[in-house]
């Protein structure tokens, strides 16, 4: 499952890069930035609640198997028409949307099926570990992608993600599974969705997770799809430049998810999620007022470390906090809040359009911090967890 993961973190970290460098120089447009941006994060919002429940009726091994046929699919695609000259805007946005779609199934699969391989009491270490697959394949990924951009082509890039998902579906197929998959559920889904909101609402730790996953993905995390912004016209670098300044952050988030790896116990975690998150905000607003490249790696690494606690604990915290029953509907709603990135993607760039990538950057971490601050004051279960 670990090596399924790397895979499919690398191919998707790899997808983002190639997407935003060949757009950009395709438009030369932020705005379309944006808008890929958000046909990207649409999908988590359309259906990222209906993906937990799905996870709670059917056998996840299979349900993530076929999104990764899907990914196969649409990544095979893009190489083809790269090569034939037929990639244009409109196919940018159509390849991104089903990506979207296929995470929106993949992601409360993945984490809702891993205290079925390890039990309860090792959740957060597995969290943990899964995410220092994401935040190692977010150094490597990148600039694998701007090598394979810069020297073979994004028709290479595309290839070689598909052969990534090729592996992974042959590794989840041979994945030992000694749990009995979740059995399938009579009645209405909507119903079934229904009570598990009602239940989720009354508990004060997932409704905190869930408000600071919303103020991190709609203000702080957008600041991604500006990086080509930023890489060419604030700091003067080309698409390994690019790469790097998309790995740097993967470089403090891998030593902060190891930590937590390696921990038997996370103390006050509810404390540590939210003061990760505003580290990150912090951080954040110094790379938007950097001129340096040298600075701006600086910048984006450490507040890499604040998104180690916030990627780490908020799957954890979660999953700690709801029941076997309740597990996938839990992380649908996790789904649903981080599928709300659209509209600070949106938002982010018609700002950067008005008045510059690295204002917008600056406002929106600062109000990010303001927002979480909050919240940890008016939840004190949450904050206490």
């Amino acid at each position: 499952m670990w090596s399924a993961s790397f895979l499919w973190n690398q191919a998707r970290w790899m997808d983002r890069v190639v997407l935003g460098w060949v757009v950009f120089d395709m438009t030369n447009s932020a705005w379309n930035l944006a808008l890929l941006e958000a046909l990207r994060w649409l999908p988590l919002l359309m259906f990222g609640i209906a993906g937990g429940a799905v996870a709670d009726r059917i056998d996840r091994r299979w349900v993530l198997i076929g999104a990764q046929g899907l990914a196969l699919f649409v990544c095979s695609l893009s190489a083809v028409l790269l090569v034939l000259g037929l990639f244009d805007f409109t196919v940018a946005m159509f390849v991104t949307f089903a990506l979207g779609v296929q995470w929106a199934v993949d992601w409360p699969t993945r984490r809702a099926l891993i205290p079925d391989l390890v039990g309860r009491d090792l959740t957060m270490n597995a969290v943990a570990l899964e995410s220092v697959s994401q935040n190692v394949t977010r150094i490597v990924g990148p600039l694998i992608a701007g090598f394979l951009i810069a020297f073979v082509g994004s028709a290479a890039a595309f290839a070689v993600m598909a052969a990534l998902y090729v592996v992974e579906i042959i590794l989840l197929k041979l994945m030992p599974l000694a749990a009995r998959p979740a059995p399938a559920r009579s009645g209405s889904m909507l119903r079934y969705l229904s009570e598990g909101f009602e239940r989720l609402s009354a508990n004060q730790v997932i409704v905190g997770v869930v408000l600071v996953s919303v103020f991190m993905n709609v203000l702080v995390f957008p600041y991604q799809q500006l990086l080509p912004v930023f890489a060419r016209d604030s700091l003067h670098v080309d698409a390994i430049g690019l790469g790097g300044l998309n790995a740097a952050s993967g470089i403090g988030s891998v030593v902060g998810a190891m930590a937590i790896a390696m921990s038997r116990h996370v103390p006050r975690s509810g404390m540590v999620f939210w003061l990760g998150s505003c580290l990150m905000s912090v951080c954040l607003i110094g790379f938007a007022a950097s001129q340096h490249y040298t600075v701006a790696l600086v910048l984006l690494a450490m507040s890499g470390l604040g998104q180690s606690a916030f990627s780490s604990l908020q799957s954890t915290i979660v999953l700690s906090s709801s029941t076997d029953q309740l597990r996938g509907r839990a992380m649908g709603a996790l789904t649903l809040a981080i599928g709300s990135t659209p509209f600070g993607s949106l938002a982010i760039g018609a700002m950067s359009v008005a008045v510059g990538a690295s204002l917008a950057v600056a406002f929106n971490a600062a109000l990010s911090a303001l927002l979480v601050l909050l919240v940890a004051l008016r939840l004190p279960k949450f904050r206490a967890v």
